[in-house]
Parts: structure tokens; C-alpha cells; sequence
């Protein structure tokens, strides 16, 4: 058991470590974006927050994690046998999972709100889906969050949740890419 804890704990500081550069990468593309004068990347991050969140998971899941990044001989146990091997790759797919919790955090501290404000008894999925999953967050920077609490939330729970989602179809999504190159490179072969 405490193997898949170490296990685990690593593929979460792996996956939050690798969107950091991906969103520091980002960035700096918008950044480099404005400088040429090419505003409209700028403006569709503005408008589809959670879409950038969602691709930048799928970014931030492209590299093969492999046993460079299971620390080789860094973690030894009490009997002194060392947690190599960590398999990342396999725990890859099940990060949804895990940062699942901190979609749940988002929805109970909603659902807080709206019975601190005595609206909770009229609450209807439609009005859950327009103020914590879909709220209109497209004007200003990033900077809009400070003082808006829906944004803020919207960005730090279901933002990241989509992340990982992201993140976690990256096999898939590279299984099914190699499934289809290697059609496409067999039907070539056999026309030629």
C-alpha cells in the first residue's frame, strides 16, 4: 500500500510540476503573440479558459514519462528496497481520478455559498452549471480573478480538474494517433 502512495504522490507533483512549465510556456507565447501583434491568441485564451486548461493537460501530458522520471535509486523503503520503476505512464490515465477531489472541494464551497446566501433551497442544476462550471468569465486578463470569487473558483476547480482529464486522455490519445499512422503508412504501402 505504500508503494501506490509513493506512487501516486509522485505522478501528482509530476502532473502539477509539468503544468507549471506548460503554463509558463504558454505565457510567454502570449506574450511573444503580442509583440507581433497577433492579438487573437491573446483574446481566444480570454474567452474559452477552460478549452486552454483542457489543451494545456493534453500539452502538459505529451512527454513519455519513463524511468528518468521514477528517480532511480531516490526512494528507499524501511526493508531498503527502492521504489523504481514507479510507472507513470500507467498512472497517467487515472489522474482525473485524483484530482477529482479538488473538483469536489469546488462544488461543496459553492453549494456553501448559495446556503450562506439563502439561495441554496432554489439552487437548479442550471443555475450549478451557469455560476460554478460555465460562468461568464471572458472579460479582462487573468488578473479578473482577484476580486471575482465565481471566476476564481471556476478557474482553480473545474480548470484544473479539466487539466487533468487532458492529461490523463494523452495515452489514448497517442494509441489511437499510432493506430491511425500505422494504417495510413500500411494503405501506402500497398498503393505503391
Amino acid at each position: 500500500m505504500g508503494r501506490w502512495i509513493i506512487r501516486i504522490w509522485v505522478s501528482v507533483v509530476v502532473f502539477w510540476f509539468q503544468m507549471f512549465i506548460a503554463g509558463l510556456v504558454l505565457a510567454s507565447l502570449v506574450h511573444l503573440s503580442l509583440r507581433l501583434g497577433l492579438f487573437p491568441l491573446r483574446q481566444w485564451i480570454r474567452d474559452h479558459d477552460l478549452l486552454t486548461m483542457f489543451l494545456l493537460g493534453v500539452c502538459t501530458g505529451l512527454p513519455v514519462l519513463d524511468s528518468r522520471f521514477t528517480g532511480r535509486g531516490w526512494f528507499k523503503s524501511k526493508s531498503g528496497l527502492t521504489y523504481e520503476g514507479f510507472k507513470l505512464e500507467e498512472i497517467k490515465r487515472w489522474m482525473w481520478l485524483f484530482i477529482s477531489p479538488v473538483l469536489i472541494l469546488g462544488v461543496m464551497v459553492w453549494v456553501e455559498t448559495q446556503d450562506g446566501m439563502g439561495t441554496l433551497s432554489g439552487a437548479t442544476f442550471s443555475s450549478f452549471y451557469h455560476e460554478l462550471l460555465m460562468p461568464n468569465c471572458s472579460s479582462g486578463g487573468l488578473l479578473r480573478y482577484r476580486g471575482d470569487t465565481t471566476c476564481s473558483m471556476n478557474f482553480l476547480t473545474v480548470g484544473t480538474w479539466l487539466a487533468s482529464v487532458g492529461y490523463s486522455l494523452v495515452p489514448a490519445i497517442r494509441s489511437r494517433g499510432a493506430m491511425v499512422l500505422r494504417t495510413k503508412r500500411s494503405t501506402e504501402g500497398n498503393v505503391a
